[in-house]
């Protein structure tokens, strides 16, 4: 019935045509000047070959398509031409070719019937009107290109004097660590993160943010950076006899680490990589905290604590690794009423990963006369600078390594990986982004599929174009499960959920 509506339709529209050009309509076509003929019968649903119609001797117009137009029964995507219209005079046109329905093919508008012929035109719109029909087989499943994120890490090294006065020397064994080319951290993961350094030394200044208070040697962030830091590490720390000279020559180096932390956290802050990732510090550090305007007693933590939430605020996470002296002698150097050694490396873990903090004892209220810790003489002003939360559990998991054990190397280098591994992003980004329902996509590792927002599964972040892992997915991928396949199919209607960008 449709066909024949719009056979009509274009008849109708012919003989307008003919009207206003002062001419009667001719319903037999008999006005062509060559044997102008009947016009093509229309075909229920096959469409005539050309064979069918009629040649431009005869003025017959070809047989039009039905509703697929040509050959539109095949199921191939393949079209077919009409018949020839009618003589030459009639300005007759070659039926159009069409895409079969059933695998939505390229369509091509086929050409339209002389108007002096309305029937044998009609042939011609006949056929472009079955390739005007629509099929959910246009769309197509989409399967994309993922790219994991790259996160950044901001290595800070104390290279204080005491990282030199352990036995043995706390400085070698961190920096076999960290740089063997064979066997340290940093070699293997410089293609996944970029990597950037940042030693700190410090000495007296005026105030928390004075440069006078530690001297700094950085390295910019990039990826494949080992080499780069590898040279000013080297440099930075010397050897043992060079430090011998230093130790009775010039003044101790000393640990300021808030104006440490403070310092990559504005690093990082600037840098702003293409493509994005998240911000890592990994703090290092054998010593408990001074400030910058006094260094003994060593009760620098509340702003080390400080800073590391400022960190977090500014989207920076914080690990920490702590070795040699902090470890082995916790108190050294640090008032009885602060949170020293291994507490102070689990108040910086808490505090890098947003968590809250225990406050030092008796100073749930700091203004108490019980907190005795803000009446030490390297507190200015008697106050606590940080927040605390009483009875906050430990979250975030510091790494106290004791270095004077025979496998301290081997511990350093477990201990920094499993740091690091917490860097790897378990968020990839897509070439495509997803306009449809996102629940319909089909995300497998290692060839097992992941459920959609589920806790151990996949969600799609609000952007539209990355996907994260979760939970044991995510713990997966970071220990190597790098087989990651993501596939978004049509929905029910035939659309597409997701579209290349």
């Amino acid at each position: 019935m449709r066909l024949r509506s719009v056979a009509w339709s274009v008849s109708t529209l012919a003989a307008l045509s003919a009207c206003s050009t002062g001419k009667a309509p001719d319903p037999y076509g008999d006005d062509t000047p060559a044997n102008g003929g009947t016009g093509g019968s229309v075909s229920g649903g096959s469409g005539g070959s050309a064979a069918s119609g009629g040649s431009s001797a005869t003025g017959a117009g070809g047989s039009a398509a039905g509703n697929a137009g040509g050959s539109a029964n095949n199921g191939s995507g393949g079209s077919a031409t009409g018949g020839t219209g009618g003589a030459s005079a009639a300005g007759a046109g070659t039926g159009g070719s069409a895409a079969s329905a059933a695998s939505g093919g390229d369509t091509t508008a086929g050409g339209t019937g002389g108007s002096s012929n309305p029937t044998g035109g009609g042939a011609g719109t006949l056929a472009m009107a079955g390739m005007a029909g629509t099929n959910p087989g246009i769309c197509q499943k989409l399967d994309v290109v993922s790219t994991p994120q790259i996160p950044t890490v901001e290595l800070v090294v104390d290279t204080s004097s005491s990282m030199w006065e352990t036995m043995p020397p706390a400085w070698p064994l961190l920096y076999s660590a960290l740089m063997d080319p064979k066997s340290g951290v940093v070699a293997p993961l410089q293609a996944q993160m970029r990597f950037g350094f940042a030693s700190y030394k410090g000495a007296l200044g005026s105030s928390e943010t004075d440069p006078a208070c530690a001297v700094m040697t950085t390295v910019d962030p990039a990826l494949g950076n080992h080499d780069a830091i590898d040279a000013v590490y080297q440099m930075v720390g010397g050897s043992y006899d060079q430090y011998m000279t230093d130790h009775y020559t010039k003044p101790k180096w000393e640990t300021p680490t808030d104006y440490a932390i403070n310092y990559a956290t504005n690093i990082l802050t600037q840098y702003m990589p293409d493509p994005p990732g998240k911000k890592y510090i990994l703090l290092v550090t054998d010593g408990n905290p001074n400030t910058c305007t006094v260094v003994d007693p060593q009760c620098g933590q509340d702003y080390a604590i400080k800073a590391t939430q400022d960190a977090f605020a500014a989207g920076i996470e914080l690990f920490v690794l702590g070795l040699g002296d902090i470890v082995a002698q916790p108190n050294n150097g640090c008032p009885a009423s602060a949170r020293c050694g291994k507490l102070h490396l689990q108040d910086l873990a808490n505090a890098g990963v947003g968590a809250g903090v225990q406050p030092v004892p008796g100073c749930d209220d700091w203004h108490a006369s019980g907190c005795t810790f803000t009446h030490e003489q390297c507190n200015v002003g008697q106050m606590l600078t940080a927040t605390y939360t009483p009875d906050s559990p430990d979250v975030g998991k510091p790494y106290p390594i004791d270095t004077s054990g025979s496998n301290a190397t081997a511990e350093l280098v477990a201990g920094l990986t499993e740091l690091l591994n917490n860097a790897v992003s378990c968020t990839v980004d897509m070439d495509a982004v997803v306009t449809g329902d996102a629940s319909l996509g089909i995300v497998s590792l290692d060839g097992t599929p992941l459920t959609y927002n589920d806790p151990n599964g996949w969600i799609l972040e609000s952007n539209a174009y990355s996907v994260t892992l979760q939970g044991t997915a995510c713990t997966t991928f970071k220990k190597g499960g790098s087989n990651l396949s993501i596939t978004f199919p049509c929905d029910p209607s035939g659309n597409p959920i997701a579209v290349h960008r």
